[in-house]
This record gives structure tokens, sequence and C-alpha cells, in this order.
């Protein structure tokens, strides 16, 4: 048994763009997969929730970078447990390059959820051993990002069954690669991003619409969020500098 997983492999060139550089979405699906495979291995993980009638869902993550990981050089992503506490539970991520260099540092936020309820379980109550360590990513704690001002709508669409994930909802680096390209497109994308916060507020299933909407610009870089016009519910918000 270990408190902290070490995932390390070399950067594919599917998972790079134009500039050899690996695409935001595809960092985040590094993350995800990560603290899956070490939930997983300690006895925390979708098995083990699944004889409990429930599951994780991440609600909310920080991801600061210095450099995007680069096509065809190694890439080692350490991840760990901070515990939970009462709904809540606590993740965070340290990635390097090569040459043993931090370049992403990153901080989670997630829930479970009951299976047939969908309803929030107290973590606490569930009997799991989180493996917790104390050392924190950030300084200060992550809050959850609230969505701003809707101004113009960037984009609008149908859910494809290919952006599901199995849990039978969109898989949320989905909604990154989205809210990337609409910034792309309207122009709003900083050349280098060093700062994304993205915020999970609802669900979205296949074949719901989803419009996509910048917010009043601020202090804190461009925002966009995501509008299932199906449920008539905001269903993530992004922030990146």
């Amino acid at each position: 048994m270990n408190d902290t997983m070490i995932i390390s492999s070399v950067v594919p060139a599917y998972e790079t763009g134009p500039d050899d550089r690996m695409h935001y979405h595809w960092l985040m699906c590094r993350l995800q997969e990560a603290a899956t495979m070490h939930a997983d291995r300690e006895g925390f993980g979708v098995a083990q929730l699944g004889d409990k009638n429930c599951f994780w869902v991440l609600t909310s993550m920080r991801i600061e970078i210095k450099k995007l990981p680069r096509r065809e050089k190694n890439f080692s992503l350490t991840t760990w447990s901070k515990g939970a506490k009462r709904l809540r539970a606590f993740r965070e991520f340290s990635g390097c390059d090569e040459s043993g260099n931090e370049i992403v540092r990153a901080s989670s936020e997630w829930m479970i959820l009951d299976s047939e309820t969908g309803k929030p379980l107290n973590i606490d109550l569930l009997g799991l051993d989180l493996l917790p360590k104390t050392k924190s990513i950030f300084k200060d704690e992550l809050k959850r990002i609230r969505p701003g001002k809707p101004e113009n709508e960037l984009n609008n669409f149908r859910i494809p069954y290919s952006s599901l994930d199995a849990s039978g909802h969109v898989n949320n680096t989905e909604y990154l690669r989205w809210g990337m390209d609409a910034l792309r497109t309207y122009g709003a994308a900083p050349k280098n991003i060093n700062s994304i916060r993205i915020a999970f507020l609802s669900e979205v299933f296949e074949g719901n619409t989803l419009k996509i909407l910048n917010c009043e610009k601020n202090q804190q870089g461009f925002e966009l969020v995501g509008f299932n016009e199906t449920e008539n519910k905001t269903a993530f918000a992004l922030q990146v500098q």
C-alpha cells in the first residue's frame, strides 16, 4: 500500500497539437486517469464504490501550468489524496518533464453520489480509507468558481454519443475541450495559458443541447459558461488566464 501514485510515460503524438505540446483537455484526461488508477489500486475506486451503490464525480479543478508536456518526451505525474470532509474529497497532482522539473500542478474536489438518487453522500460515513496526506499543492484552499454574467453565445450544439463516459453522462474533459475551442474561435484564448479553473455544476447527457457563452471580462481572465438548454441548467464554468 502506498499513499501516492507515480505514472510516467512518453507523450504520444495524438495528445499534442501543431506546437508539439499536449492539448489542455488531454492533460485533464491524464489527471483524471491518475486519480482513477490510484483509487482503484488502494480500494476506494470504481468497483469498490459500485459495491456500495455509489460513484465518484469530479466537481472542481484548478490547474497551474508552467509548460505543457512535449510530444515524444517523458511526462511523470504524481497524485495523492488529501482525504475528505463530509460531502467533499480532495486530491492533488504534480507533473514533471523529462528532466524532473515540475511543469504542472493541480488540485481537485470530488463528491460521491448515490447511484439511484444522484444525491451526494457523506464520505465520512462510508468507511473508506482514503490514505490522506497533508501536503498541499497550493497555499490557498480550492474554491469552486461561480458563473459570471453571460454576454454572448459562442457555440450551440447537440451532445454526441462519443462524448459520454462510463457513467452515461458527458466526460468532464469534454467541457474543457469545448471551452478552449470556443475561446480560440472567439479570439480570446491567451497564447500561453498558465491557469485553468473549472467547475462542474450539473450533468449533461446525449442529445442535450449545450450553449457556450462568454462572460463579461474581469481581472481574473476569460470566463465561459456552458448552459444546458434541454435541462435549463448551467453545466459548467471555465476560467482561464
